[in-house]
């Protein structure tokens, strides 16, 4: 029995939790599902789910499996892409991103990008830690932060913006407006909670002249939820322009500490080297960063 399609049913199965789903995904019958599944566990030796009346579960054997079958596979798909005589993205992309990001800026670019290639797939994980681009078996990541550049991996900025201080009208008038950047540390601060720890030092610019403050707050979390806090009156939360620039216009958000800015930052794209001549890696790429 064909190695390979025995690889592909078995991601269907450990993806959709069950041989049925898989049964119809890859259109065969569900007995034929059922005897690919004995065949790879016999060829192995392992067992690969455990099945219960409900859903099937990995084993710790079938999750490694698991796991070595999506890099095979991504690898053989970008293989084909490379020699193939059409520079049609297809197939199955899996971005990881983080969750305000993703939802906000990356998601409706997606959009974008499955509207104009019919033949491809895109697998879009939203989480806020370190993933590693291998063993996670993920073809692009992208973040808030700068992403190590090496012969490995490639680097690419999709976009450069700003963070601002900003409350909501009603805590200001609590509490009044701080005027510079030390007299964030007697207020109640919002603290984004990112993949490297809390970001409670906020850095501004005035010229040439530069200050670091240290900032308390009892809600640490992802800039979304500190967007809707920070619109309820609960405190100063420093977000990201593409975030809030729709609330400050409307007046919901004021921005606080006027006369200064803080450093600009970069949204990064990380992707294997082997993949950069991948017509779908290339694809999003181009859809994140055009017009």
């Amino acid at each position: 029995m064909d190695l390979l399609s025995q690889m592909e049913t078995f991601v269907h199965v450990a993806e959709s939790g069950s041989l049925s789903a898989a049964a119809r995904a890859r259109s065969l019958s569900l007995p034929a599902v059922s005897r690919q599944l004995r065949a790879l566990e016999r060829d192995l030796g392992s067992t690969l789910v455990i099945r219960s009346t409900r859903r099937l579960r990995l084993t710790d054997a079938g999750q490694r499996w698991y796991a070595s079958c999506q890099r095979l596979l991504k690898d053989l798909d970008a293989a084909r892409s490379e020699v193939s005589t059409s520079n049609e993205p297809r197939g199955t992309l899996t971005v990881s991103m983080p969750v305000s990001l993703g939802l906000v800026v990356v998601m409706p670019r997606v959009h974008a990008l499955l509207a104009r290639h019919k033949e491809l797939a895109v697998n879009v994980r939203l989480e806020d830690h370190v993933v590693d681009l291998v063993s996670d078996a993920v073809d692009v990541v992208v973040r808030g932060v700068e992403l190590p550049d090496s012969t490995s991996f490639i680097s690419r900025p999709l976009l450069q913006f700003r963070r601002m201080p900003v409350a909501s009208p009603a805590y200001l008038r609590r509490h009044g407006t701080p005027r510079e950047p030390e007299a964030l540390a007697a207020h109640e601060c919002l603290v984004q909670l990112a993949a490297p720890g809390l970001l409670q030092e906020w850095q501004f610019l005035r010229g040439d002249e530069a200050r670091t403050v240290r900032v308390f707050g009892r809600l640490r979390a992802a800039p979304l939820a500190l967007r809707d806090a920070a619109l309820a009156g609960h405190g100063i939360a420093l977000l990201p322009q593409w975030l809030v620039e729709g609330d400050v216009a409307a007046g919901r958000l004021k921005p606080v500490t006027a006369g200064w800015q803080t450093p600009p930052s970069t949204v990064w794209a990380l992707y294997r080297a082997e993949a950069r001549a991948a017509p779908r890696v290339r694809a999003f790429i181009d859809a994140m960063t055009g017009p």
